[in-house]
This record gives C-alpha cells, sequence and structure tokens, in this order.
C-alpha cells in the first residue's frame, strides 16, 4: 500500500470544510476520490499521489479497509447520495463559472440538460466529452472563459491526469474536482440510483447489474484488492513492533 496516498484520504466529514478551502486557494485545487480499483491506479503514478491535493473515499469497503489501520475516515462520492448536491447548490449559489468535462459527446449534453434542469442557475459556460486529443486547446478555451469549476468525469486515471494538466496550465485558480461515472449516470436518469439501493448502501450493487465494467471490476479487482491491502497492512502493523 502507498503511505503517502493513505494519509491524503480524507474524511467525508471534512468535505464541506476542503471544499470552501478549495474555493479560498489563490491556486488551482484539485479534488478527488478513490475506491478499491481506482486507488491501485493511482497508486502506480507518483504524480496522481502527490499533484492531487485531496482524495476521498468512494465507497464502504475502501472506508472499512483504512479504518482497520489508519485515521477514521466516512465516504464522500460525488453522486446524489453524498456530496454532488451539496457542492453543485454552492456553485451556483456563488454564480461560479462552470465546465463540466466527461462522458461522450452524447452522455454530456444529456447530462449538461439534466443539470439544467435541476439547477437553473448554474452557470455551466464550457462542456465537451471527455476524449481529449489536445489538452492544450481546451485549456486555451478554459482560461478565455475564465473557469471556476471544472468537473472532469473520464474515469481513472485519465481524469486525475488531465486535472493535473489543468492545475498546471489553467491562468486564474480553479477548484477541479473529478467525478467518475457521474456524467454517464445522469445521462441514464436524473437520480441515478434507486431510493432504497442509496439507503442501504448499495451503489455497487446497481452498478454491477447495470455495467459489466463494474461486475469485471467488484468480481476481479476488489478481491485482490482486499487480500493486498491487508497483506500490506498487517505487515506494516508488524514490523512496527
Amino acid at each position: 500500500m502507498n503511505p503517502q496516498l493513505n494519509k491524503k484520504i480524507k474524511s467525508g466529514a471534512d468535505f464541506i470544510d476542503t471544499q470552501q478551502a478549495a474555493f479560498n486557494a489563490n491556486k488551482s485545487t484539485i479534488i478527488s476520490f478513490l475506491n478499491p480499483f481506482s486507488y491501485y491506479e493511482v497508486a502506480k503514478e507518483a504524480e496522481l499521489v502527490e499533484e492531487v491535493d485531496y482524495y476521498f473515499s468512494d465507497g464502504l469497503l475502501l472506508c472499512i479497509l483504512h479504518n482497520l489501520f489508519l485515521h477514521k475516515i466516512t465516504r464522500a462520492s460525488f453522486d446524489y447520495s453524498s456530496i454532488a448536491a451539496p457542492f453543485l447548490k454552492i456553485a451556483e449559489a456563488k454564480c461560479k463559472r462552470v465546465a463540466v468535462i466527461g462522458a461522450t459527446e452524447n452522455e454530456n449534453i444529456l447530462a449538461i440538460k439534466v443539470l439544467e434542469q435541476h439547477y437553473p442557475n448554474l452557470n455551466i459556460v464550457y462542456s465537451r466529452n471527455g476524449y481529449i486529443e489536445d489538452n492544450d486547446i481546451v485549456v486555451n478555451e478554459l482560461n478565455a472563459l475564465a473557469v471556476e469549476i471544472v468537473l472532469v468525469g473520464m474515469g481513472t486515471p485519465y481524469q486525475e491526469r488531465f486535472s493535473i494538466n489543468l492545475k498546471q496550465t489553467l491562468l486564474k485558480p480553479a477548484v477541479i474536482i473529478t467525478c467518475g461515472g457521474f456524467l454517464t449516470q445522469t445521462s441514464i436518469k436524473a437520480d441515478y440510483y434507486h431510493p432504497l439501493i442509496k439507503k442501504m448502501g448499495l451503489r455497487w450493487l446497481q452498478r454491477m447489474a447495470m455495467h459489466k465494467h463494474v461486475r469485471d471490476r467488484v468480481l476481479k479487482a476488489y478481491p485482490k484488492f482486499i487480500f493486498s491491502y491487508l497483506y500490506a497492512m498487517l505487515r506494516q502493523k508488524i514490523a512496527k513492533k
């Protein structure tokens, strides 16, 4: 396991304070989220660990494992069962200039329509799909619009890499926040998760039922992660004795 990455994982209870600090910062700030699959992807690249300012646990499994050995955390996910609605409401209330980047072109368009219906005063000044061939073109467009929030939904590690590029090249401070599959989910249904699913904490089960790539991750990557995480953390604990 990656000690530096573990130290960067904050509790969901701290999200509002973290968000406010990012809005008040005099430089661009990246907020991202981890699950057992993305943890490994991020840990592979030192830059993703070092340059992303804040990570939160996107799921109960990582919270449970983390809490066994490290500081206590709670979940924070960019969806409507967690922090998406409060974040978007604050962006709307503060009249922030928002860019929405990610998903396919059609999914992005549909997601924007849903967001505008739910947040009619949300100031979305820029949107496009997440399949970017030339980062410089996008950066120039964002700089011309003086964006203040960039919502990035490309999946890990692509969204973190792109976010780091923005952090290094945007001329004005911005809050850059990743959202994983939020845009795709929003294009399917305004509130993607069934109320009972949200209440019971079974978001992963709904995603497994609806998406093959999620089934593959849960059935293949997650068991491997659990074993590797417990093995590494137990070794570290024994070594300290």
